[in-house]
């Protein structure tokens, strides 16, 4: 008696060993069927993550202000100046509109209302002052190529110095004026106070020394006395928001500036700005709520063999 045999079933191909998760791949072979609600939710869970690690690994082609700002200005005997000046290997994002230095065979400068001025001397300290003198009256007292001196909101004047009018090529003597070096664009010149009237026959020029009286009064015997207290220069305080960058500083923060807003930002170790300081970053660093994105993967929300057979519930 012959019996029928039934065609036996050719045997399922032996599963790989060690083989990759990945989501696509899980997407493509699964062969449960999951509930529409439960499949919605797995796609937007997922998709809401890989937008919040994307934000969060700062790209590498964006600004570094952190590393940018700590660079500080350096010419010559004007030396470790950070914020509010920029300049000379710091972005203008580093410091204040108006506060660029500029260096030049090892001499700093800043222009000021349209006049170039010499820095002597940078006091970052409580004062927050500048010592200045003008370029073109530097060397040459009788050849000026400015205008008047005159400040913008960035300044004011610290106390103990004060206007004076230079009087060039005045035909009457009564000034009391002094020859010129020869070479020079004037042939004599006169220094009095800024409110003396300026006679129709001379050329002015109004430039700022410091007062040595207290008084408001000053004397000179000769044109090299007068070119020795221009010279000297004058101080200047400069004006900015210091108790917002000293709470920068005081969170391991570095002082910038946003020109848009008009405001001091603080850039943190981390690469990211904040508005005041470094404080919220550092303590999302010191306490992560999530894996470091370095590490993290879809299997530290779905285990593999949960997933693979729909159990994993969010």
């Amino acid at each position: 008696m012959s019996l029928g045999l039934s065609p036996v079933a050719s045997p399922l191909p032996p599963q790989q060993p060690n083989q990759t998760f990945n989501s696509f791949h899980f997407y493509q072979t699964i062969s449960l069927p999951l509930k529409k609600k439960k499949m919605k939710s797995w796609l937007f869970f997922s998709s809401s993550f890989a937008f919040f690690v994307f934000i969060n690994i700062p790209s590498a082609s964006s600004f570094d202000g952190y590393t940018s700002c700590s660079n500080k200005f350096n010419c010559g005997e004007i030396t470790n100046v950070g914020f509010p000046f920029w300049g000379y290997g710091r972005p203008e994002s580093c410091g204040y509109p108006g506060l660029n230095l500029t260096c030049s065979e090892n001499v700093t400068t800043i222009g000021i209302v349209g006049v170039q001025y010499r820095v002597l001397k940078i006091n970052q300290e409580a004062e927050e002052t500048l010592t200045l003198v003008r370029d073109d009256y530097y060397d040459k007292i009788c050849s000026p190529k400015f205008g008047d001196t005159k400040l913008n909101s960035n300044f004011d004047y610290v106390s103990g110095s004060v206007d004076v009018k230079l009087l060039y090529d005045c035909t009457s003597s009564s000034q009391g004026g002094f020859s010129c070096p020869k070479g020079e664009t004037y042939g004599d010149v006169a220094a009095v106070l800024a409110a003396f009237p300026v006679p129709p026959m001379c050329k002015s020029k109004v430039i700022r020394i410091q007062d040595a009286t207290g008084l408001g009064l000053f004397s000179f015997e000769n044109v090299t006395e007068l070119e020795q207290a221009v010279r000297e220069g004058f101080e200047v305080k400069y004006k900015v928001d210091s108790a917002k960058c000293d709470e920068c500083v005081g969170t391991k923060g570095v002082c910038g500036y946003d020109w848009g807003l008009s405001e001091t930002v603080c850039h943190c170790p981390n690469r990211s700005s904040a508005s005041r300081n470094c404080s919220a970053t550092a303590e999302a660093i010191d306490n992560p709520v999530l894996p470091s994105a370095k590490v993290f993967n879809m299997t530290s929300f779905c285990p593999m063999d949960l997933c693979a057979r729909g159990l994993h519930k969010f």
